[in-house]
């Protein structure tokens, strides 16, 4: 009776194998003893944007071989590559690139004082408080320009005096509209996006385009679309300089002013002479390297006449 007794307990123990399995399998049961991870994966539940595709296309050029998506969400996507030398001669197969949507930062000067409006302000990566422009990712469908438009308008209710005219015309009022309706005129009246030879979004704020479209608009400059990280990615940045800026929405660029950005973050309106941009930069205040290239490139055009990039790229 032992030999059968034993296949009996080892019937027994595989099922009990078998269950436990498809408990864990099924998020019944946590396979983890630290309950530390077990909250952990409950709080992975409830968190924004979790579980949501990335919605721009994957980088790859001619020494990509594969990719191997390590995690995504909404607005960024972490993948392994496996990429050849530049010689051909070598496979790399743990290439990391942490690639963000593509992305807009704005210096807004204002038309009344000629003062730059800048945000105090803490982020998640940054060890205390921090100064920063105006920025935020582009839409799909979306052109670079009318990205920065929307965020301005959204972020600050400021816009530039073309855009206030073109308001005011399609609409008789600008009390009476919302950011949502000032932001559907100026994408109805602005070019869509278009691609240049390699796939990447370009600025076409200085192409030939007809009176009533806002991407003619003068107060706006483009600066120059720029890698974050040569080697990892980091998406693309489009800086921009909006001068003479104007409130669009009432107590636009003001302490007043109630945004309809949607963010989780709290932040303060200050407004900057231009020697209190050059100190801030000087003394490292804009503590993203993207914010402070894109107000060093601002200042630039301003004290020198840097000419438009785009101009240069694309103008005839």
């Amino acid at each position: 009776m032992a030999p059968r007794r034993v296949g009996l307990q080892s019937l027994c123990i595989l099922v009990l194998v078998a269950v436990l399995l498809f408990l864990i399998g099924h998020h019944l049961i946590s396979p983890f003893s630290d309950p530390d991870q077990a909250a952990a994966r409950i709080a992975q539940k409830n968190v924004v944007g979790g579980g949501v595709v990335y919605r721009w296309p994957t980088w790859r050029n001619e020494r990509t071989v594969a990719v191997e998506t390590l995690g995504e969400t909404k607005f960024a996507r972490c993948d392994v590559h496996t990429v050849l030398s530049e010689d051909g001669t070598t496979v790399i197969r743990d290439w990391l690139v942490l690639e963000e949507a593509p992305a807009v930062n704005v210096i807004v000067q204002t038309l009344e004082g000629n003062r730059f409006v800048v945000f105090q302000q803490k982020k998640y990566a940054i060890p205390g408080e921090t100064m920063s422009p105006v920025g935020g990712f582009i839409d799909l469908g979306e052109s670079p320009l009318v990205a920065a438009k929307r965020e301005v308008l959204e972020e600050l209710g400021l816009g530039s005096r073309q855009t206030m005219q073109l308001v005011q015309i399609q609409s008789k009022s600008l009390e009476s509209l919302s950011v949502l309706e000032i932001a559907k005129i100026i994408t109805d009246n602005a070019m869509p996006e278009a691609v240049d030879e390699l796939g990447l979004l370009i600025d076409q704020s200085s192409s030939k385009v007809t009176t009533t479209q806002v991407d003619s608009d003068s107060d706006w400059i483009f600066l120059g679309r720029y890698r974050t990280a040569a080697n990892r990615g980091g998406g693309f940045l489009y800086s921009y300089l909006l001068k003479n800026a104007v409130p669009l929405l009432h107590g636009g660029g003001t302490s007043n002013y109630v945004g309809g950005t949607g963010d989780f973050e709290s932040q303060t309106i200050m407004h900057l002479t231009e020697a209190e941009v050059m100190d801030a930069l000087a003394d490292g205040k804009f503590q993203e390297v993207k914010w402070a290239a894109s107000f060093a490139l601002a200042m630039l055009h301003l004290k020198d006449g840097m000419s438009n990039p785009a101009i240069r790229t694309h103008g005839k």
